[in-house]
């Protein structure tokens, strides 16, 4: 299993390669064991600084390289480095040590100018470079980076910025990714089930209601439903509160039970931040399939309007790997591994637009096509009332 995160413009420069450990806690959201850290070393008017991150397996780590070299390799403007995380001594480490030393730009897509191994991610953990740049008597660039001890991690920015933010990195990847595992305790699975069934019945019958009318009424809908979308944000609080409230689920599951409806509220839910991740995160934890795949996608895209990424990145990446022919969670994975986040932002409020313009029939997009013929549904609110 392999984890991903993108660097920020607050992510600090270069110190020791102790201090770059002390980091990294607070970059995944968890204490990464038994792992293999690729770090890409960026170039900024700081000076060398921590680029994008990725932590695998090491068991995982040959096979899954392909799938993060380009990443790192785009932003790696000064170098690679890599963290070997294992209690194993380094006798058993040797092969997967080898293999780091031996990576080829050509053949394999990244080098690695510097490796280290640590037993653990915590204060006074003893580091040791396992290569890099130092002749045999001790001299050369990274001379002083040959050993030493990590810092307290409560020093390090990443972890003061998790702090900020009223989160602690979790002991382990499994335990961080639970956040976003199914299962809501106040409705069983059959329950969740009969509630999709009725969003997405809900937001068909909206969609043909809309394709039938003329363009003043169709325009009219939208915006009420828009209307609609946003009162009910402001009802939304915490995740664990919204898990127990059936009128914002219901409300959310139409949202994201189908494309149309998705790209049409995409903006509002963007916007909203907080309240929205809230409650998208809570839809995800209660419905499967496409309204799962959505609303984690759209919670991922509000932590980035937060500009709190910690959790973003993982969101996609469970898309992803539950829902490989989901298009737009595998797109904006991929553009969060190259941190094209101003980019994912600039694009989605973009669609957002479009998908308005093509619901009322506005020139740049053709009035959406009935699916059904009933046509006697009312927006999102009344819906879900």
């Amino acid at each position: 299993m392999s984890s991903f995160a993108a660097y920020t413009d607050n992510t600090p420069p270069i110190t020791t390669p102790g201090h770059l450990l002390a980091n990294i806690p607070g970059l995944l959201g968890f204490y990464p064991a038994e792992s293999v850290i690729f770090m890409a070393i960026d170039t900024t008017p700081r000076g060398p600084a921590m680029g994008p991150i990725a932590r695998v397996d090491i068991a995982d780590a040959q096979e899954v390289l392909p799938d993060i070299a380009a990443a790192l390799a785009e932003e790696a403007r000064e170098g690679i480095f890599a963290f070997l995380v294992s209690h194993r001594p380094l006798a058993e480490l040797a092969e997967i040590s080898c293999w780091l030393y031996n990576l080829d730009r050509v053949r394999d897509g990244i080098d690695i100018d510097a490796a280290w191994h640590v037993r653990e991610i915590a204060r006074g953990e003893h580091y040791a470079m396992l290569h890099g740049m130092v002749s045999t008597d001790g001299s050369g660039p990274m001379k002083k980076w040959v050993e030493g001890t990590v810092p307290a991690l409560t020093d390090a920015p990443t972890m003061r910025s998790c702090v900020d933010h009223n989160v602690v990195p979790e002991l382990s990847r499994e335990d961080f990714f639970s956040t976003f595992a199914r299962g809501n305790t106040h409705f069983d699975a059959l329950e969740a089930e009969a509630l999709g069934r009725q969003a997405r019945d809900s937001a068909t019958r909206l969609r043909a209601r809309v394709a039938a009318e003329e363009s003043t009424t169709r325009k009219e809908l939208v915006d009420n439903f828009l209307d609609d979308v946003r009162w009910t944000l402001n009802k939304a609080t915490t995740a664990e509160e919204a898990a127990r409230n059936v009128e914002l689920l219901q409300a959310c599951a139409l949202w994201m039970s189908t494309t149309w409806t998705r790209d049409l509220v995409v903006g509002e839910c963007t916007d909203a931040g907080e309240a929205a991740a809230s409650l998208l995160l809570a839809t995800a934890r209660t419905f499967d399939g496409e309204i799962r795949a959505n609303a984690l996608t759209l919670f991922a895209l509000a932590q980035l309007k937060l500009d709190w990424e910690i959790h973003a990145g993982p969101a996609l990446q469970t898309v992803a790997e539950e829902f490989p022919s989901h298009r737009l969670g595998s797109l904006l994975c991929q553009a969060y591994r190259y941190g094209l986040h101003e980019k994912m932002r600039d694009t989605i409020r973009s669609g957002a637009q479009e998908a308005y313009n093509t619901a009322v029939g506005r020139a740049g997009g053709a009035p959406a096509t009935p699916v059904t013929s009933d046509v006697r549904s009312e927006p999102a609110r009344r819906a879900a009332g």
